[in-house]
């Protein structure tokens, strides 16, 4: 009988401890600290601001907690590298173990965010009609952690949150091009995490498991332009090591040509604090620099940024697409 894909014992801890809800066998979710920030104070988030979802409606998860198949060096999340032998885990399931159903995935996920939401009635809050717009999540953002598609229903699991008249982003480190390639259905908007412009780079800076990652996310890269959603290039900027070359994703901009461009400064937060120091994180002045020079080589336009997030929007389009919910 095949095995199951769970999560195992370490990282379960580790992530339950960070705050962390485990959904079924290898899923999880957590609100993010905008979610907190919205519900609390009326603060959103960059994508309240650049594409109009609702940060007090957003549900943060991942198919795949604990598993990727990169290492990346800015990464937040626990690696398995960043602990002692006896406690490393698999971080890519085989191909034959079993994976659980994208609709119970779902229907869980929101089943325990209802109950986190709880916890903000007996507190003062920002706007009472949020909170209570909160129990029902118009939006899933599949980036919480991990790679999601090593998840192979992950086409199935956009439908189900869409069933359930939610929109969804999904985020990847553009690996695995033959299940971006294969999707059942497209998310609202896909990110291709771009955080290098050539290969020699790209390895120190993710440290990836599989030889051939940087020409599988070439390969993702070239699919972009057969998505009907808006696609978006990620460019994630970590001082000293890989924010030199604007002119270097220029080029890889000029070829795949996204909707968007997202550079966005790395944030010392988390294990990434482990491996590289606090002025590693650029300025946002930083990043609105890099970012001028990026529109000054591809023709894109800024069209709006978010200094308390460190990201910037590029884009060919005069103004950004606003995602209604699903009707």
């Amino acid at each position: 009988m095949p095995k199951r894909v769970t999560v195992q014992e370490y990282p379960k801890r580790m992530l339950e401890k960070q705050g962390y809800k485990i959904v079924l066998n290898h899923s999880a979710i957590k609100p993010c600290y905008w979610f907190r920030e919205a519900i609390m104070k009326g603060r959103t988030c960059y994508k309240h601001k650049f594409y109009g979802i609702p940060t007090w409606r957003c549900l943060q998860m991942t198919p795949t907690a604990s598993f990727c198949n990169s290492q990346c060096i800015y990464c937040w999340r626990l690696n398995a590298s960043d602990v002692p032998p006896r406690f490393r885990w698999k971080e890519v399931p085989d191909p034959d173990e079993e994976w659980d159903d994208p609709e119970e995935i779902a229907e869980e996920s929101i089943r325990l965010h209802r109950l986190l939401v709880q916890g903000y009635k007996g507190v003062k809050v920002f706007d009472r009609e949020w909170l209570y717009e909160a129990e029902i999540p118009a939006h899933a953002a599949i980036s919480l952690t991990g790679e999601p598609t090593l998840y192979p229903y992950l086409g199935e699991l956009v439908a189900a949150y869409k069933k359930r008249r939610m929109t969804t982003f999904i985020v990847t480190n553009g690996t695995l091009p033959e299940r971006l390639e294969n999707l059942s259905t497209e998310p609202s908007q896909l990110y291709i995490t771009v955080p290098a412009w050539e290969e020699n780079l790209y390895k120190r800076v993710t440290r990836p498991l599989w030889p051939d990652a940087w020409q599988r996310l070439l390969k993702s890269l070239d699919l972009l332009q057969s998505f009907s959603c808006p696609t978006v290039m990620r460019i994630t900027l970590v001082k000293g090591l890989n924010m030199s070359n604007p002119e270097g994703y220029a080029k890889l901009v000029n070829k795949y040509n996204p909707t968007y461009v997202e550079p966005k400064s790395y944030t010392y937060v988390g294990y990434s604090r482990r491996r590289l120091p606090r002025d590693a994180s650029p300025s946002h002045a930083e990043i609105k620099e890099f970012a001028e020079r990026l529109a000054d080589k591809t023709g894109y336009k800024i069209l709006s940024e978010a200094p308390e997030s460190g990201i910037v929007l590029l884009s060919r389009l005069d103004k950004p697409i606003r995602l209604s919910p699903v009707r």
